[in-house]
C-alpha cells in the first residue's frame, strides 16, 4: 500500500520564505574498505547521487572532502602518457556543480564516477590502446584540473578575459594546480570559515517565523523530546517541550538547526534556562515525568 504524505503547512511556509529546495542526502559513514579506496589513486566508484555538494560546490563522501574523475577516459594511452593536460584530455573536477558536470548530468552520459581524496595527482584510469581500438588499457596517469571548475570557483584569480574566454591567469592556474595545496589551503579554509559574516549574520531573537516553525516541529515530533524521548503530548505537559537552536544562533531558524527538546535536555545546553523560579519548577516537573516514563539520556 502506498501512503500519500502531504505537508501543506510546510509547503506554504517554504513558499513564503522563498526557500530553495535541496535534496536530502544521508551522511552514512564509509566502511574501512571504502575509506582505503578513497585514499587511493583508484578512487571509490559511486554515482553522482551519492555525493554531498555544499553551497560552495565542494564535494564530500561520508564527510570526507573529495575530487571527481572519470575512469573510462576515451583518450588513448599515448595521449595521456605524453600530454595528459592537452586538448581533449579528460579532466578531474574539484567542484560538483561546474558547467561541465551539470551538462553531463542533463545528458545522463555516465552512470558512475570515481571519487578520491588522494593528493598525489596520479589517477588510475582506462584508456584506449589506439585511437579507434575497442581495447581498454588500465594505466596510472596525471590529469589536468577542469578549467570550468576554476572559473566557477574563481580560484586564485581565475576568470574570463574581455572576449569571454578563460584568461591567461586561469590557464596559468590550470598548469600549476596542486591537489595538495587545494585541500590544504582552500578546502580547509572553507570548512573552518564561519557560516555568517557581520553583514549576513541573521538578527537574533524569537520572531514570528521561529514560533511558526517551532509549532510545526513539535507537532512533527509528536511532542516527544529528540534526546530522551519523554512523551509530553498531554496538553498540560506541552509547555515543557522547548525548541532548541543547535548552533546557538536564535536567528537561524532553518529546520536542520532546530530540535524539539524537553526542558531538562535543553538545560544541558544552558543552565540559565532553569534559573528563574518558574522554569526550575517546570524542570522538576519534567524530571518527574521522565522518571515515571523510564526515560534517560
Amino acid at each position: 500500500m502506498k501512503i500519500k504524505i502531504n505537508f501543506q503547512n510546510l509547503d506554504k511556509l517554504v513558499n513564503k520564505m522563498q526557500a530553495v529546495e535541496v535534496p536530502w542526502k544521508s551522511l552514512d559513514k564509509l566502511s574501512n574498505l571504502e575509506l582505503q579506496q578513497l585514499e587511493s589513486i583508484e578512487g571509490l566508484e559511486k554515482g553522482l547521487d551519492d555525493i554531498v555538494i555544499d553551497e560552495n560546490g565542494l564535494m564530500s563522501l561520508g564527510g570526507e572532502p573529495v575530487i571527481l574523475f572519470i575512469k573510462e577516459t576515451w583518450n588513448t594511452v599515448d595521449m595521456l602518457k605524453y600530454d595528459p593536460g592537452g586538448k581533449g584530455r579528460i579532466r578531474f573536477h574539484i567542484l560538483g556543480d561546474c558547467s561541465t558536470l551539470e551538462q553531463m548530468k542533463r545528458k545522463k552520459r555516465y552512470d558512475r564516477y570515481a571519487f578520491t581524496k588522494n593528493q598525489s595527482g596520479e589517477f588510475s584510469v582506462y584508456a584506449k590502446k589506439e585511437k579507434y581500438s575497442k581495447d581498454n588499457i588500465k594505466l596510472n596517469t596525471k590529469l589536468a584540473v577542469c578549467i570550468n571548475c576554476l572559473l566557477k570557483l574563481e580560484y586564485e584569480g581565475s576568470g574570463r578575459d574581455g572576449r569571454g574566454r578563460p584568461s591567461s591567469k586561469t590557464f596559468e592556474n590550470k598548469e600549476n594546480f596542486s591537489i595538495k595545496e587545494f585541500f590544504k589551503n582552500y578546502v580547509q579554509t572553507i570548512i573552518t570559515k564561519p557560516k555568517y559574516s557581520d553583514v549576513s549574520y541573521p538578527e537574533p531573537g524569537y520572531n514570528s517565523v521561529f514560533h511558526k516553525i517551532k509549532k510545526e516541529i513539535k507537532q512533527k515530533r509528536k511532542y516527544k523530546c529528540e534526546e530522551c524521548s519523554v512523551d509530553l503530548n498531554l496538553l498540560a505537559h506541552r509547555k515543557l517541550l522547548h525548541c532548541h537552536h543547535v548552533d546557538g544562533n536564535t536567528g537561524n531558524n532553518s529546520y536542520k538547526n532546530l530540535q524539539a527538546l524537553c526542558i531538562c535536555c535543553h538545560a544541558n545546553y544552558g543552565k540559565h534556562l532553569i534559573k528563574p523560579k518558574h522554569m526550575k519548577l517546570m524542570h522538576d516537573e519534567c524530571l518527574d515525568i521522565r522518571k515515571k516514563q523510564g526515560c534517560t539520556t
